[in-house]
Protein backbone atom coordinates (compact mmCIF):
# COMPACT_ATOMS: atom_id res chain seq x y z
CA UNK A 1 0.00 0.00 0.00
CA UNK A 2 1.20 3.73 -1.02
CA UNK A 3 0.27 6.72 0.51
CA UNK A 4 -1.75 9.33 -1.94
CA UNK A 5 -1.17 13.11 -1.98
CA UNK A 6 -4.26 14.83 -1.00
CA UNK A 7 -2.91 18.33 -1.72
CA UNK A 8 0.11 19.03 0.27
CA UNK A 9 -0.77 16.46 2.88
CA UNK A 10 0.12 12.20 2.65
CA UNK A 11 -2.50 10.43 3.06
CA UNK A 12 -3.57 6.46 3.66
CA UNK A 13 -6.34 4.48 5.17
CA UNK A 14 -5.97 1.84 7.50
CA UNK A 15 -8.32 0.23 5.59
CA UNK A 16 -5.60 -0.73 2.39
CA UNK A 17 -2.79 -1.73 4.60
CA UNK A 18 -0.98 -4.44 3.18
CA UNK A 19 2.50 -4.49 3.55
CA UNK A 20 3.99 -4.77 7.12
CA UNK A 21 6.62 -2.54 7.95
CA UNK A 22 10.19 -3.54 8.24
CA UNK A 23 10.09 -2.21 11.89
CA UNK A 24 6.40 -0.73 12.46
CA UNK A 25 3.09 -0.83 10.30
CA UNK A 26 3.80 3.04 9.67
CA UNK A 27 7.54 2.80 7.54
CA UNK A 28 6.02 0.40 5.29
CA UNK A 29 3.49 3.39 4.00
CA UNK A 30 4.76 6.08 4.80
CA UNK A 31 8.79 5.52 5.14
CA UNK A 32 8.90 7.10 8.77
CA UNK A 33 11.56 6.34 11.86
CA UNK A 34 11.34 4.59 14.57
CA UNK A 35 8.28 5.49 16.76
CA UNK A 36 8.85 7.93 19.46
CA UNK A 37 5.57 8.28 21.20
CA UNK A 38 1.98 8.67 21.06
CA UNK A 39 -1.33 8.69 22.46
CA UNK A 40 -5.36 8.47 21.88
CA UNK A 41 -7.25 11.49 22.01
CA UNK A 42 -10.95 11.38 22.58
CA UNK A 43 -12.74 14.70 20.73
CA UNK A 44 -15.37 16.55 22.35
CA UNK A 45 -17.82 17.74 19.98
CA UNK A 46 -16.56 20.63 17.97
CA UNK A 47 -13.11 20.80 19.42
CA UNK A 48 -10.34 22.50 18.00
CA UNK A 49 -6.48 20.67 19.10
CA UNK A 50 -4.20 23.36 20.27
CA UNK A 51 -6.67 26.38 19.65
CA UNK A 52 -4.35 28.54 21.62
CA UNK A 53 -1.84 28.37 19.37
CA UNK A 54 -1.99 30.33 15.57
CA UNK A 55 0.82 27.53 14.17
CA UNK A 56 0.88 24.31 16.15
CA UNK A 57 4.17 22.33 14.71
CA UNK A 58 6.91 20.01 15.60
CA UNK A 59 10.46 21.05 13.99
CA UNK A 60 12.01 17.69 14.60
CA UNK A 61 9.48 14.94 14.22
CA UNK A 62 6.80 13.88 11.69
CA UNK A 63 3.19 13.14 13.36
CA UNK A 64 1.05 10.81 12.23
CA UNK A 65 -3.08 10.55 12.80
CA UNK A 66 -4.90 7.66 12.56
CA UNK A 67 -8.77 8.51 12.85
CA UNK A 68 -10.25 5.45 14.74
CA UNK A 69 -13.75 6.50 15.08
CA UNK A 70 -16.29 9.72 13.82
CA UNK A 71 -15.48 13.03 11.12
CA UNK A 72 -13.77 15.67 11.82
CA UNK A 73 -11.39 17.93 9.51
CA UNK A 74 -7.47 17.80 9.44
CA UNK A 75 -6.11 21.31 8.75
CA UNK A 76 -2.68 21.41 7.96
CA UNK A 77 -1.02 24.93 6.78
CA UNK A 78 -4.62 26.44 6.60
CA UNK A 79 -6.09 24.09 4.19
CA UNK A 80 -8.86 21.37 5.35
CA UNK A 81 -8.49 18.05 4.84
CA UNK A 82 -12.00 15.74 5.76
CA UNK A 83 -10.43 13.29 8.08
CA UNK A 84 -12.80 10.05 8.39
CA UNK A 85 -12.63 6.42 10.00
CA UNK A 86 -10.07 4.85 9.18
CA UNK A 87 -7.57 7.86 7.24
CA UNK A 88 -4.42 8.23 7.86
CA UNK A 89 -2.12 11.64 7.48
CA UNK A 90 0.95 12.01 7.61
CA UNK A 91 2.29 15.48 9.05
CA UNK A 92 6.15 16.61 7.89
CA UNK A 93 8.05 18.18 10.48
CA UNK A 94 7.46 22.20 10.19
CA UNK A 95 3.62 21.64 8.84
CA UNK A 96 1.15 23.86 10.74
CA UNK A 97 -1.23 21.59 11.74
CA UNK A 98 -4.89 21.20 13.77
CA UNK A 99 -8.10 18.98 14.17
CA UNK A 100 -11.40 20.37 14.41
CA UNK A 101 -13.85 17.57 15.31
CA UNK A 102 -17.23 17.05 13.81
CA UNK A 103 -19.87 18.71 16.18
CA UNK A 104 -22.34 15.51 15.53
CA UNK A 105 -19.68 12.72 15.41
CA UNK A 106 -16.64 13.68 17.37
CA UNK A 107 -13.29 11.69 16.19
CA UNK A 108 -11.42 9.80 18.57
CA UNK A 109 -7.53 10.24 17.15
CA UNK A 110 -4.63 7.58 17.20
CA UNK A 111 -1.86 10.08 16.96
CA UNK A 112 2.06 8.91 16.82
CA UNK A 113 5.10 10.99 16.70
CA UNK A 114 8.04 9.43 14.59
CA UNK A 115 11.78 9.83 14.01
CA UNK A 116 12.85 11.21 10.64
CA UNK A 117 14.02 8.48 8.63
CA UNK A 118 18.21 7.68 9.22
CA UNK A 119 19.72 7.78 5.97
CA UNK A 120 21.65 4.82 4.68
CA UNK A 121 25.31 4.86 4.94
CA UNK A 122 27.14 4.33 1.63
CA UNK A 123 29.08 0.98 1.33
CA UNK A 124 33.16 1.34 2.33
Amino acid sequence: MVAWEVGCVKKASIYSLERPGREHFLDGVFGVGRLLRGGLHFYKPGEVSHAAEERHVHEDHYEVFINVQGRGVLEVEGEGYAFNTGDIYLIEPGESHHIVADAEDPLVNLWVAAERPKKAQAPV
